[in-house]
C-alpha cells in the first residue's frame, strides 16, 4: 500500500504548521509595529521638550531685550535641527520677534508615515522671566516636520515584520522536523512492517518495537497490536477445529469412528459417476451384524 504524498500527515502538518507561524508572526509583528509607533510619536515629542529646554533661556533673553538680531540668532540654531521646520520668538498678541520656516522635508515614505504620525507637530514653551514675579515675555513655538522619524520607523517596521515572519516559519520548521521524527517517521515504519503481515499467520510477523519508544505511546501501541494479532491467529485456529469437528461429526460416527450413512452415501455417489463415466460395474457388499444395539450399548458404557 503506497501512501500518495498529497494525502500524506506530513505534509497536512507542513501546510498547517507553517500557515499558523505565519499567521502569529504577522500578528506579533504588527503588534511590535503599533507599539513602535507609540514609540516614534514619544520621540518626536521628547525631542522637542530637550530642544525647547535647550533654547528656553537665549529666547527669553532675546524677547525680554526685543533684540531682534539675537533672536534670528536662536532661531538659526534651532533650524539645525533637521526635523525643525517652522520656529518662532514672539508674544502671540504682538507682531513676532523672529520666526522663520522651510518647506517639508520630500521623502518617499510620507504617503505612509504621514497618516500615522501626522505632518506635522507643534509644540510651545511660555517664556516667563526668572526672579520673584515671574513675568510672561512670550512664546518659543516650534513645528516638528515627523518624515526624518516616520523615515526611521518605515526601516525599523520593515526588519520587524520581516524577521518577526522568518523567527516563526522558522520556528515553526523546526517543530515540524521535530514531529516528523518523533511521530511521523516511526508511524511509517509500523506501516510498513502491517503491510508485511501475512493474514493466515499473523502472529509470524510481529511488529518491531521501535528504539526509544518502548514506554511511551508508540511502544504501547506495538504490544497492544502484537497481542492482538496474536489472538486473531489463536481464534482463528480455534474456529478452523471447530469447523473440522463439526465435518467430522457430520460424515463419522461418534462411538465408532467409522463413516455415517450421508459419508456413504456421499461415496456411493461418486463410484457411480466414476463407474459410469468409465463405463465399468459396481458390486455393493452388505454386511449385516446381530445384536448391534447391545454391541452398542456396551461400548457406550465402557467409554463412559
Amino acid at each position: 500500500m503506497k501512501l500518495e504524498l498529497k494525502n500524506s500527515l506530513s505534509l497536512k502538518l507542513l501546510r498547517v504548521v507553517l500557515l499558523s507561524a505565519l499567521v502569529v508572526g504577522v500578528v506579533l509583528s504588527c503588534a511590535q509595529i503599533v507599539f513602535d509607533v507609540y514609540k516614534t510619536r514619544q520621540a518626536v515629542a521628547n525631542d522637542a521638550h530637550r530642544i525647547l529646554g535647550m533654547f528656553r533661556d537665549p529666547s527669553t533673553q532675546a524677547v525680554y531685550s526685543l533684540d531682534r538680531e539675537m533672536g534670528m540668532q536662536v532661531i538659526e540654531g534651532l533650524f539645525q535641527h533637521e526635523s525643525v521646520r517652522v520656529a518662532a520668538i514672539g508674544h502671540p498678541n504682538e507682531p513676532m520677534l523672529a520666526e522663520r520656516s522651510r518647506e517639508p522635508v520630500q521623502l518617499p515614505t510620507r504617503w505612509l508615515t504621514d497618516p500615522i504620525l501626522g505632518e506635522e507637530q507643534n509644540f510651545t514653551t511660555q517664556l516667563v522671566g526668572r526672579g520673584p514675579y515671574s513675568e510672561y515675555y512670550g512664546d518659543l513655538s516650534i513645528t516638528l516636520d515627523t518624515a526624518p522619524y516616520g523615515e526611521s520607523f518605515v526601516t525599523n517596521s520593515v526588519i520587524i515584520f520581516i524577521s518577526g515572519v522568518l523567527r516563526a516559519l522558522a520556528m515553526a520548521l523546526v517543530l515540524y522536523l521535530v514531529y516528523h521524527w518523533l511521530l511521523t517517521k516511526p508511524l511509517s515504519k509500523i506501516i510498513e512492517h502491517l503491510t508485511s503481515i501475512n493474514p493466515d499467520r499473523p502472529s509470524e510477523h510481529k511488529l518491531p518495537m521501535l528504539k526509544g519508544n518502548e514506554k511511551n505511546e508508540l511502544g504501547l501501541w506495538i504490544n497492544t497490536a502484537n497481542q492482538l494479532l496474536a489472538s486473531i491467529e489463536r481464534n482463528t485456529h480455534l474456529r478452523r477445529e471447530a469447523e473440522n469437528s463439526l465435518l467430522r461429526l457430520a460424515q463419522y460416527d461418534f462411538l465408532t469412528g467409522l463413516p455415517n450413512r450421508q459419508q456413504l452415501q456421499q461415496q456411493l455417489d461418486q463410484i457411480l459417476d466414476d463407474a459410469g463415466r468409465l463405463q465399468r460395474r459396481v458390486a455393493v457388499l452388505c454386511v449385516g451384524l446381530d445384536d448391534f444395539k447391545g454391541i452398542n450399548e456396551q461400548f457406550s458404557y465402557q467409554t463412559g
